[in-house]
């Protein structure tokens, strides 16, 4: 029996330690990186790497490069994992690097995708958010997410499955740092010290990767936060303390924001988070 081939687009600190993960599983993995140089990178760890630049002109391709990207994206899953960028007229970039890329994919016979989006959707809402809640984004890529989320469903249907993240903790990242760097900037408190944290360890988004390439969810929008959300005065301040950082003080406000409920993706990716408890985790240096 062929193993099953995993196409990874955007292999960066998630993607490829996704990818990573799925080669020591068995899987036939690909990768695609920007640079001819970071592409080639990836076969020291089992990778099979594909330089790649979107949108892509297959007008401008050769034969031997026609042939590596009908290789790369005849695949079982294409795991669409490509940040926009942060520049003028970047959600519109956005929107066109990812429908380049689905239209590949449609050409080289893939069978499914899961989309990786953001729970920055949700940026106006309030309360408890569960999958079922309506999107509200409030800025360009909010807003190009909930697009191509849509546009995404119309080309692929029941065989798209969009996972929405929370911000993103693990190995060597850690938005603490980030959240001291702004207030020694400004050296005034910081806004929303009452709001709920809404953070996801990069182990179990893995975990829950897996768990949907086992077994295709029937739930189609699914997201992933951990269950605590501890307000960010505690646990900025917290996280500081245990990087040995400057703490940073808060204006005690935003306590009505949202906070994510990702009980029904956990249950219906059979997931349990080893990473529940957002005050047991001691960030990485």
């Amino acid at each position: 029996m062929d193993k099953q081939q995993i196409t990874i687009c955007g292999c960066g600190w998630l993607g490829l330690a996704v990818a990573k993960s799925l080669v020591q599983q068995g899987f036939n993995v690909y990768g695609t990186k920007q640079s001819h140089i970071d592409a080639q990178a990836l076969a020291t760890v089992g990778i099979q790497g594909l330089p790649l630049v979107l949108p892509v002109d297959e007008n401008q391709l050769d034969t031997q490069q026609q042939a590596a990207l009908q290789q790369a994206f005849a695949t079982d899953l294409l795991v669409i994992n490509v940040p926009p960028g942060r520049y003028p007229n970047s959600a519109e970039d956005f929107k066109r690097k990812i429908q380049s890329l689905s239209h590949i994919a449609k050409q080289a016979g893939a069978k499914k995708v899961l989309f990786i989006s953001t729970t920055g959707v949700y940026a106006d809402c309030q309360g408890e958010i569960t999958e079922d809640t309506p999107t509200a984004p409030n800025t360009e890529s909010g807003h190009a997410h909930v697009w191509l989320e849509n546009w995404l469903r119309e080309e692929w249907q029941d065989n798209l499955v969009v996972l929405r993240l929370s911000g993103l903790i693990g190995p060597d990242r850690h938005p603490a740092k980030h959240i001291v760097k702004r207030y020694k900037s400004t050296g005034q408190p910081l806004e929303n010290g009452l709001t709920p944290v809404n953070l996801i360890h990069q182990h179990d988004i893995i975990t829950a990767i897996h768990s949907l390439i086992n077994r295709w969810p029937s739930q189609k929008v699914l997201h992933l936060a951990a269950h605590s959300h501890p307000s960010r005065e505690e646990y900025y301040q917290a996280m500081a303390r245990h990087l040995g950082l400057t703490i940073p003080q808060f204006i005690e406000n935003g306590e009505h924001n949202k906070w994510i409920n990702a009980q029904a993706s956990c249950q219906a990716l059979n997931l349990t988070l080893q990473y529940d408890d957002l005050m047991q985790f001691k960030p990485y240096q």
